[in-house]
């Protein structure tokens, strides 16, 4: 099954065998364990709130953004994603 973004990028195609899999989802949870080792889940998502705070002051003042919805559902993603990985036991 191929899961290629509209853009093309490669690297979000599935994986054509078991191994293949294995290796590229232990690399995903090494990159996010490399990320959590800077600070754990619940800072992030504060200081996700944080940035997007800034962003939609500043976006405010700035004007009309017609990819401003598009970024709310990026980052409400990102958020629910550190939120399901702080409810992780190690």
């Amino acid at each position: 099954m191929n899961t290629q973004s509209q853009t093309g990028s490669s690297y979000l195609r599935e994986p054509e065998d078991s191994a293949a899999a294995d290796n590229l989802l232990r690399a995903y949870g090494l990159k996010v364990k490399e990320l959590l080792s800077q600070s754990d889940a619940a800072t992030w998502v504060d200081e996700l709130w944080d940035m997007y705070t800034g962003f939609t002051l500043f976006s405010q003042e700035a004007g009309y953004d017609p990819k401003g919805h598009d970024r709310f559902v990026s980052f409400k993603e990102l958020v629910f994603f550190f939120q399901d990985v702080g409810k992780m036991k190690p």
